[in-house]
């Protein structure tokens, strides 16, 4: 509301050097000539229900916490619709690759908000159905990814492409190298295909702000911090290449009420004032929609006089101006789980045996039981048919 009135006086030649005497609860270190009060802020009743669900966000960045850090400082990540068009007239590719990109706080701006704080990104990029090795015989012991400096835990190997492989039961792998070896007799035509993530060191260091976005540490994302920010603050940017769903919205509206008061020195200035303020509210009331702000009434209030010089009998003239308007407001709660494959299994058999030497069949949905290693057998339909749900990726 401030911002707009300071537009609004500044668009009129007589009133431009005003445009910066507009202030909240009467807070000017001496009292100009001219000026406007945005008095009594206030809000309706918020009611929270279902009807607040909107649905999920849909985008190739998302936001996810990293450990027990407040990763406060970072309030949102989107796409930079200007950068990808400038990829794609579609929007649907993403300049920067897949992966989580670690985003590290070196220290903060100051409180006068002018000189930047510091930060650095840490990728980790994904990679999806590497072909790793194709099996020619039992005696194929060794495979090498095609990255090192393997991100810990990260790797997932797949026999043709159908069962993931037990590490430490039918494999084994140096993380800094990216060399695999195979413990067991490796089944001949089948292939193996990797899934991992992989560092290529840091960053930056970046400068940022306050209160403002970064569009040049990560290529297509928009980086929104906060007046939140911590020192020694980390939060997790995932990118993914293709669009998911990355949070889960919730919005509505609520009516805001606010009194103006117009003061000046004249009375007729007061009165040329007052009714300048309100038709440019009116004539704004489109513009306003745009933002998301709907004008629901505006009308003048009354008028009173205050002493400014009682020796020279020299008064200040207020008018009040109440308007009502009508706001959206939005959350947006991160949903940073991807999901790229969910396995129902006995896990003290898969311990036992591992996958590797094929001693137990790769079918996706086969008959079961408790201690079968392919899973944990449902009851499917009126028919009572038992099936194992053993994975999906």
């Amino acid at each position: 509301m401030v911002r707009e009135l300071k537009k609004i006086l500044y668009d009129h030649p007589r009133y431009r050097a005003d445009s910066e005497n507009v202030q909240t609860k009467y807070s000017f270190e001496a009292r100009p000539q001219r000026g406007i009060i945005v008095n009594n802020a206030s809000a309706d009743l918020v009611k929270l229900s279902a009807d607040n669900y909107i649905g999920n966000l849909s985008s190739f960045v998302g936001l996810a916490p990293v450990e027990a850090l407040p990763g406060t400082t970072v309030e949102w990540v989107r796409e930079n619709f200007n950068v990808l068009e400038q990829h794609c007239s579609e929007r649907s590719v993403f300049p920067s690759p897949p992966g989580v990109y670690f985003l590290s706080v070196l220290d903060i701006p100051d409180q006068p908000n002018s000189v930047p704080g510091h930060f650095t990104m840490d990728p980790v990029l994904t990679v999806v159905q590497e072909p790793l090795i194709a099996f020619l015989s039992s005696a194929d012991p060794d495979a090498q990814l095609s990255h090192d400096n393997v991100y810990p835990g990260s790797l997932r190997l797949w026999l043709d492409n159908r069962r993931v492989l037990v590490p430490d039961v039918d494999y084994s792998v140096d993380y800094p190298s990216g060399h695999i070896s195979f413990l067991k007799a490796t089944p001949s035509g089948m292939s193996v295909f990797a899934d991992y993530r992989y560092r290529i060191g840091l960053l930056g260091p970046f400068d940022f702000f306050r209160d403002t976005p970064n569009v040049t540490a990560l290529p297509g994302a928009v980086i929104a911090f906060g007046d939140r920010a911590q020192n020694c603050d980390k939060v997790a940017i995932v990118v993914t290449d293709t669009r998911t769903d990355v949070a889960e919205v919730f919005g509505g509206k609520f009516e805001v009420k606010f009194e103006l008061i117009v003061f000046t020195r004249d009375s007729e200035d007061r009165e040329r004032m007052t009714d300048y303020v309100i038709l440019k509210f009116i004539e704004l009331t489109k513009d306003l929609g745009y933002d998301g702000l709907e004008l629901l009434d505006i009308s003048p209030g009354g008028e009173n006089e205050e002493v400014y010089n009682e020796t020279t009998d020299e008064y200040y003239y207020e008018s009040s101006v109440s308007l009502s308007m009508r706001v959206d407001w939005e959350i947006q709660v991160p949903i940073p789980a991807v999901v790229s494959r969910i396995e129902l299994t006995s896990k003290a058999a898969e311990q036992e045996h591992g996958y590797l030497d094929g001693s137990y069949p790769l079918d996706l949905l086969k008959p079961g039981n408790s201690s079968s290693v392919a899973g944990i057998p449902v009851w499917v339909g009126r028919g009572r048919k038992r099936l194992t749900y053993e994975s999906i990726r």
